[in-house]
């Protein structure tokens, strides 16, 4: 198997869930994959086209709720 490819730093990519580390692009007999470079265990997207939007995707953070956001004004 070859080596993978960094992704420039100038394209936005989602850094992994599990560890934290950026992603990179490895290609199989089925085509490119975004995995992560520290684990293959990780998350990795369908072989196929590069596809960093589904990388994005799975490995956004959900945003954290506070009490203070959903305050209702005492009637």
């Amino acid at each position: 198997m070859a080596e993978p490819i960094q992704i420039q730093p100038n394209i936005h990519c989602e850094p992994c869930k599990e560890c934290g580390a950026r992603p990179v692009i490895e290609q199989s007999r089925k085509g490119f994959l975004v995995t992560c470079p520290t684990n293959r265990k990780h998350y990795a997207t369908a072989p196929g086209l590069v596809n960093i939007d589904e990388w994005n995707r799975f490995n956004k953070k959900s945003p954290v709720l506070t009490g203070t956001q959903y305050k209702s004004k005492a009637s």
